[in-house]
Formats: structure tokens, C-alpha cells, sequence
């Protein structure tokens, strides 16, 4: 009994709490304006009454509240509102016609813009802003080569001293070499078969972005207002390299050099010429009497070939090739293939001299024995070695064994003149290794000789204290199709 009253007496204590809360909810104030009047719940759905103002008389709302101001009716025209203006017809594109001439896989190309429209337009005239993909052929191993100018050489926004006005009908033309864009391990790529897509200026904005294109403009109008779109970029027309040389050069190959006559010459000579060249070289070539004896002068049965006297068969005859010992020992000099370089003070080569012989030798290889033959923008360079002192050491000098080498390395602006590589661009390093310390005075037999390199070094130097070009750009007429080659571009 006790329990059962316990558990009443806490169910009335946990009760109590909840009814004092509803109680004091529905004495509310806020709750008594919410409930409407008998009257407004008499009216008909749809029935509106028009809202009146406050009367002179009328008492302010309790508790400080405003009235709520009548709302505009949604279908009222905006004061406010303006009328938008027509928007002008997209104008239409530039016409300048991107080209890629690639004869052979090795170079040089051609770049060659034109300007196919009625108004004349402004270009960037640098072969440094095309960008090159290419696709090997090789299945197995088949990828994507990006070619392109580093950041060092490549211009990082319009080349202002670049810039080339082309009239209507006018083109602009250069002649480069496709290592620059594909140096290094891509120049591998460069085969033929592969596949090249061409890419000149600067890439166009996202897909996604609404805003136009800004500049730098690979062709822009010259016109305000302008004629036609500016072109952030311009794609060229995809080319397949081929896989021999062209037909010109390899007709020359074939000929040795040596040009043909053609007809036109031989119709040009008259008969008389003829007939007078003809005794001119029979005069020119007398015969002695035994030379001048026919077959028909000979008696029957002897032999047309030359009979040589008992006396003289075991006599002295040409001297024979001199004898080669193939196991000599002998030096090979190989170089790096390439080397890139962010300035002139960074140049380095790497020279490599090994021992191809089958037994060892004794040889004295410095840095200041090698030569190096320059090629590159501004000319040919020769930067000569040093004579030999025969003061070297007996330490300096090493025994290279069978297939054992020795590298050099040095800074080309220790031995070349100042002004060698002071244009940007590429050059061709061939190097040369003067061996001429005997040791003599030491007692010894070292070998010495002159030995060049195999293969030619490609120097890539990004900055110089000149620019990339030395002259201003030119537009020149441009060519008609008709005097196109047929080999130099190719559509797929």
C-alpha cells in the first residue's frame, strides 16, 4: 500500500510541471490575437476587404506594433526597369592561314603565315610561339611528344619588336630548325611517319569561361572598329614527315653532286662545235703504233689481252695499302649530344676519349689539348687548342687499358672568344683532341695524334646579351599555289 501511494504522489510531481505550462500558453496575449472573430469566419473564401488607414480617433496598436503597409500588386510595371539593348552580330574570324612546310624529318622547316582576308592585320612574327605534338608510329610504343621553346627562350607575353603589319595577300616566312622546339630526348620523335599537329600563338581561354579572349593576340585587326575577332592562337593544318629526303636534295645524292646535262644545251651546240670537239679529242690523245693495232691487223688465234714480258713479272708493281695492326691502341673521342644552357657562363662540355685498341697505351689528355669548332647564329667559330709545352708532369700522364676512357669537362667561355655565344638560339659544338705530348723528356713513348669526335654536340642557350633575331621582319608576297611543292604539306 505504502508503494502504491509513493508511486502516485511522484506521477502527480512529474504532471504538475506540464499543466502549468499549458495553462500559462493559452493566457497568452499573442495567442488571443491569433484567433479571429465570428464574424471573419462568416466570410466567403474569396471576398476581400479593402484595407483602410488608421481613423483619427483609433487608439495606437498594443504594444508599440506598426501596421503593415499595403503591398504593390505584382503585375504593375517597374518605373525603374530599362529595355536592353540589342546585341551587335558576333564578328567574324581572323583570316590568317597557318601553314607548316616539313620537307624532311631532320630539317629545316618552314613557318609561313598568310593573310587571307580583305583587311590587313597585325601578327607576332616569332618562331618561337609555335607549340609541336607529335605522335610516333611505332605501335608497341606509341605517345605524344609536346615540342616547345623553355621558359627562358620562349617570349612571355607579345614580342612588341616582332610585330609585322600584313597587308592582303602578303605573308610571313621563316626557315628554323625543329630541334629547338624538340631538343633533348625528343628530338627521337622527329621520324618518319610521325605524326605533327602545329599550334602557333597562345592558348584560347576555358571551355567553362564566359568572359572573350585577351590578349597577346596571334592576329589581331588593325581597324577600330575592328574587321574580325582577334585569334588568341592559330592551328595549322596536320603533317605526316616523310621518310627519305627530299626529291631535290636526293636527286643531287644520287648524282653525286654533279648536274646533269640537259637537253637544252645539247640542242644549243651547232654541228660544227661538234665535229671540231670530236677532232680536238682525237688530236688530243695520240696513239702510239702498237696501241693503234686492231683486231683485224692481229694474226688469228692470238690473244687480245696485254702480254707481259717474262723479265718483268716478278718485277717491282703498285705499291700495296699500307698495313693496318688492328690491335694497336687508339684513342676514340666521343661528346655529349646535347646541352642545354640558361646563359653563356653556363656552358658546359662534356668530352669523352676511350681507348679502342686491344692493348694499352700511355697518353697526357687535358682540357686545354681540345678544339672546338662552333657553328651558330652569327657564323663559325673556331676556338683553337693550345701548343704543347712538354713540361707536363709524370703524374699527368695515365695508362689508359683496353675500353678504358678518360673525361674532360669544361666551360666553352674559357676557350672560346667573348662574342661567341652571345646570340640566343642553337649551335653545333664539334670537338677535336690535340694529343701532342710525347713525354720524351720523361723517357717515355705516349701516344699522340689528332683525333676528332664522332658526333656533334647541340647547344641550346636560352639567354644572351643579343636577341634571337638580329633583323626586323619582312612580309613577302604570297607564294601561289601552283609553286608549292607537293611534298611540303600534307592534310589529313
Amino acid at each position: 500500500m505504502r508503494t502504491r501511494l509513493v508511486r502516485i504522489a511522484c506521477l502527480f510531481t512529474s504532471i504538475a510541471p506540464v499543466a502549468a505550462a499549458v495553462m500559462g500558453l493559452a493566457s497568452s496575449p499573442a495567442l488571443a490575437e491569433e484567433k479571429s472573430s465570428p464574424a471573419q469566419q462568416t466570410e466567403r473564401p474569396g471576398s476581400a476587404v479593402p484595407a483602410e488607414g488608421p481613423k483619427a480617433g483609433a487608439a495606437p496598436p498594443p504594444g508599440g506594433s506598426k501596421v503593415a503597409a499595403p503591398k504593390a500588386s505584382v503585375g504593375a510595371p517597374k518605373a525603374s526597369a530599362k529595355k536592353k539593348a540589342p546585341e551587335s552580330p558576333p564578328l567574324p574570324p581572323a583570316p590568317a592561314r597557318l601553314w607548316l612546310i616539313a620537307p624532311s624529318p631532320h630539317g629545316p622547316w618552314t613557318l609561313r603565315i598568310d593573310n587571307e582576308g580583305v583587311r590587313p592585320m597585325r601578327i607576332p612574327a616569332d618562331v618561337r610561339l609555335l607549340r609541336l605534338e607529335v605522335d610516333t608510329p611505332n605501335k608497341r610504343t606509341k605517345k605524344t611528344v609536346r615540342c616547345a621553346a623553355p621558359a627562358g627562350l620562349k617570349p612571355s607575353g607579345f614580342p612588341e619588336r616582332r610585330a609585322l603589319l600584313l597587308a592582303p595577300g602578303q605573308s610571313y616566312m621563316e626557315h628554323f630548325d625543329p630541334r629547338l622546339l624538340c631538343f633533348g630526348k625528343d628530338e627521337a620523335a622527329l621520324a618518319g611517319g610521325s605524326v605533327v599537329r602545329t599550334w602557333y600563338g597562345w592558348g584560347p581561354p576555358p571551355k567553362w569561361s564566359k568572359k572573350p579572349p585577351a590578349a597577346p593576340f596571334a592576329a589581331e585587326s588593325t581597324d577600330q572598329p575592328p574587321a574580325f575577332a582577334p585569334a588568341p592562337g592559330l592551328a595549322a593544318p596536320t603533317v605526316v614527315l616523310s621518310y627519305g629526303l627530299p626529291p631535290k636534295e636526293a636527286a643531287a645524292d644520287d648524282a653525286g653532286g654533279a648536274e646533269p646535262a640537259s637537253p637544252a644545251d645539247e640542242t644549243a651546240q651547232s654541228p660544227g662545235d661538234k665535229a671540231a670537239q670530236a677532232t680536238g679529242d682525237k688530236a688530243a690523245h695520240p696513239t702510239d703504233d702498237k696501241a693503234a693495232q686492231t683486231s683485224a691487223d692481229r694474226p688469228a688465234g692470238e690473244s687480245a689481252e696485254k702480254r707481259v714480258p717474262p723479265d718483268k713479272g716478278h718485277g717491282a708493281g703498285p705499291p700495296s695499302k699500307p698495313i693496318v695492326d688492328a690491335n694497336a691502341p687508339r684513342l676514340e673521342l666521343t661528346s655529349e649530344p646535347w646541352s642545354d644552357a640558361a646563359s653563356p657562363r653556363s656552358i658546359v662540355v662534356r668530352v669523352s676519349a676511350k681507348n679502342a685498341g686491344r692493348r694499352p697505351m700511355t697518353v697526357a689528355i687535358r682540357s686545354r689539348m681540345l678544339e672546338f669548332h662552333v657553328a651558330g647564329p652569327n657564323g663559325e667559330t673556331i676556338c683553337t687548342a693550345a701548343p704543347p709545352t712538354g713540361a707536363i708532369p709524370r703524374d699527368l700522364f695515365r695508362t689508359l687499358k683496353p675500353g678504358a676512357s678518360a673525361d674532360v669537362s669544361l666551360l666553352l667561355r674559357e676557350v672560346c672568344p667573348a662574342d661567341t655565344f652571345n646570340r640566343e638560339g642553337l649551335y653545333e659544338v664539334t670537338a677535336t683532341l690535340h694529343a701532342n705530348e710525347p713525354g720524351t723528356a720523361l723517357g717515355l713513348d705516349a701516344y699522340t695524334a689528332v683525333v676528332p669526335a664522332k658526333n656533334t654536340t647541340l647547344l641550346r642557350v636560352k639567354s644572351a646579351p643579343e636577341p634571337f633575331y638580329a633583323a626586323a621582319p619582312r612580309a613577302v608576297p604570297t607564294p601561289e599555289v601552283s609553286q608549292a611543292p607537293e611534298h611540303e604539306a600534307h592534310d589529313e
